[in-house]
């Protein structure tokens, strides 16, 4: 099995501009499955029909909601742990903080647990499917490299538009708008 990744250039520190950057693979997202999909996956070979699977996965979901709220860990099997974490501004004087106007950034973390992490990680392979820069996807490495010596687009290949959100910054892409060359 081999993860799909793209080189793109990411600044070496955010906070100097004129810094450089480096090339880093960003992971490419191939596919997105439903929870029912999900179900039908883990159910194949089990006399577990797919919808007990998907309506026990809601239930366990409804549960999770409330035992965060109460500043519980939840365990999930072998997937791993979910909790809560939030950002504040800060005050001078502890008497002016306000909960409710000044938590801010409220997310859930997820924390894989070791058997899982072990699992996708044995025999894991990369494929590079390509290079962004300068908002452009090329297919291939060498496609990017002779462009850069040549100043050529591929004759064929692409739509000519670009990836918004890829200046280097290393973020999901699949949005249905990447350029492709080569």
């Amino acid at each position: 099995m081999s993860v799909k990744f793209k080189l793109a250039k990411k600044k070496k520190n955010p906070s100097n501009p004129q810094g450089g950057s480096q090339w880093h693979a960003i992971p490419v997202t191939t596919n997105r499955l439903s929870t029912r999909s999900v179900c039908k996956v883990v159910t194949r070979n089990t006399p577990t029909a797919p919808t007990e699977a998907e309506s026990t996965f809601n239930l366990v979901c409804d549960g999770i909601v409330h035992e965060l709220q109460q500043g519980s860990s939840v365990q999930l099997g072998e997937l791993g742990w979910l909790r809560l974490s939030f950002g504040s501004e800060g005050v001078e004087d502890l008497t002016q903080f306000d909960a409710a106007s000044m938590i801010r950034n409220v997310k859930i973390i997820f924390t894989p647990s070791k058997t899982l992490m072990a699992d996708i990680k044995n025999g894991l392979e990369f494929e590079n499917v390509g290079v962004v820069d300068e908002g452009f996807t090329f297919a291939t490495t060498k496609a990017y490299l002779n462009y850069k010596e040549t100043g050529q687009l591929p004759a064929q290949g692409g739509t000519g538009t670009t990836t918004p959100g890829t200046g280097g910054t290393g973020e999901d892409e699949g949005d249905g708008n990447e350029g492709s060359f080569g």
